[in-house]
């Protein structure tokens, strides 16, 4: 179930940035999509850090109370699930040969200002080599998000 929550609440977090993303899109203006690449990414990081902070607290306080063990993996496990997407639509966009690189920019809506500061284009075909390297460790931020908001939250219950 926790699993399912946090691939839930990431693209909770995707939808909203992609509309964020969308509205701000149209402008050519260099100042704006680095505004709208700010609020998104953050969008990304309050929703699904504020959701991992949470999750810690709650399960070092059912740990406490003895109504569940603590594990280890699960947050690891929890936050691969926060990249999954990301991590499947880079590998589908660099390994598949499909022109695949309009659906990779919806499925990582926290990055598509990035993703078109990057190459603005919509077609796969226009990627170099250099700019999918490029793209790589985005698809590895929700997991890094996750991890650190959930090490946050143990560190913060673990002190009261």
């Amino acid at each position: 179930m926790k699993i399912l929550k946090t691939f839930m609440i990431t693209a909770a977090a995707d939808i909203l940035s992609l509309f964020i993303g969308m509205t701000l899109a149209g402008s050519a203006s260099s100042a704006i999509r680095f505004v709208s690449a700010v609020c998104t990414s953050g969008i990304l990081m309050c929703i699904l850090g504020s959701f991992a902070f949470r999750s810690a607290r709650d399960d070092v306080k059912n740990h406490r109370a003895g109504i569940a063990g603590f594990s280890p993996v699960m947050p690891w496990i929890m936050g691969l699930a926060a990249s999954a997407p990301g991590i499947i639509s880079w590998l589908v966009l660099k390994f598949s040969g499909l022109d695949f690189y309009r659906w990779h920019k919806l499925i990582n809506g926290w990055f598509l200002q990035i993703y078109n500061m990057i190459n603005s284009n919509a077609s796969s075909a226009a990627l170099t080599s250099r700019q999918m390297m490029i793209m790589l460790p985005l698809a590895a931020v929700p997991m890094i998000v996750f991890m650190v908001g959930y090490f946050m939250g143990v560190h913060s219950e673990k002190k009261e």
